[in-house]
């Protein structure tokens, strides 16, 4: 049977890109980001497709413009006309292309894709899975008839994998594997850790080295796994939570009650100038707030103006102490 009270798939995607387009060509005010900001925490849905058609305008917006380059010579040459107008409409159709499902990334197989610090990007394999990349992010996907894999190098990739019983999904990082059973999840991989949270559907987790037998999770909604050379545990989230811990696919960090070392560290990924935390008072106080991944400057003035720090510009960066 049928759950009516859920929307469809396409009815929340439709729900996005009409925020993306009043966000991009109509007046949008504090009210309206508070809106956008609760349905994007109402569920994992709608936070995965907002952030999926966002990642795509990013890329394309450049696109779009050169694409309206002779609608607008012709627009031109009429009095009256707007170009804004025009660029508009050439960018609404690419908002309306991605909630179709349009691609402008085919992924050849064996291939590696990369991002730079502050990074982000959405490409497209030729199964239909989507990947979001963030910063410092690399992968490689092999693909054969039977398999589909991607490795994560190193970095942060959002997966919504097109599912198919016949060939597999396997991220690989390292002596771990995330094997797919119809997913959404989130892989962030460093020289220490493997944390994988799990969004929409099922995915089982496995680890093997040559000291230990391998060991097996099922991961299922609102799990996140955090695995080290040593252990292997799994707690829960919320949907509001994991909505902040995806936060980057639009662009913004979300803290609460984070220590300012942990938020610095964030911050730090993000971007080239680093944050730089002088000593452990400092380093033990906690903030709140949504701010933008480059936002690192206006952060530095909220730690001076609301715990009175001292911000110190220098050749490594900037110190945050007292």
């Amino acid at each position: 049977m049928t759950d009516i009270s859920q929307p469809s798939n396409a009815e929340i995607e439709g729900r996005a890109a009409m925020l993306l387009r009043r966000q991009h060509f109509e007046v949008w005010t504090a009210q309206d980001e508070t809106h956008l900001s609760e349905w994007l925490s109402e569920s994992p849905r709608h936070s995965a497709a907002y952030w999926r058609l966002k990642a795509g305008w990013d890329q394309t917006e450049r696109l779009a413009a050169l694409r309206a380059q002779p609608f607008l010579r012709s627009a031109q040459s009429r009095p009256g006309s707007s170009s804004r107008w025009v660029k508009g409409i050439a960018a609404a159709a690419v908002i309306a292309a991605l909630a179709a499902g349009a691609s402008f990334w085919n992924v050849p197989d064996g291939s590696r894709y990369a991002t730079g610090v502050g990074g982000r990007t959405t490409i497209r394999l030729a199964d239909g899975s989507e990947l979001d990349l963030g910063t410092q992010t690399e992968i490689r996907a092999d693909f054969s008839t039977n398999r589909r894999v991607v490795n994560v190098l190193h970095g942060e990739v959002f997966f919504r994998i097109a599912h198919n019983a016949s060939r597999p999904f396997v991220v690989t990082v390292g002596r771990h594997r995330v094997i797919d059973v119809g997913t959404e999840f989130l892989v962030r991989a460093s020289d220490e850790k493997l944390q994988v949270a799990l969004v929409q559907g099922e995915a089982k987790l496995e680890t093997t080295d040559i000291w230990s037998p391998t060991r097996s999770i099922m991961l299922h909604p609102g799990d996140v796994a955090l695995a080290t050379t040593t252990s292997l545990d799994v707690s829960r989230k919320s949907s509001r939570e994991l909505s902040d811990e995806l936060a980057w696919r639009r662009g913004v960090l979300v803290f609460h009650n984070t220590r300012l070392l942990d938020a610095v560290a964030e911050f730090n990924r993000y971007n080239e100038t680093k944050l730089i935390v002088d000593g452990p008072k400092a380093a033990a106080l906690t903030i709140n707030g949504t701010f933008r991944t480059n936002g690192f400057e206006q952060f530095a003035r909220v730690t001076r103006d609301v715990f009175g720090l001292r911000v110190e510009r220098r050749s490594e960066g900037i110190v945050l102490g007292h």
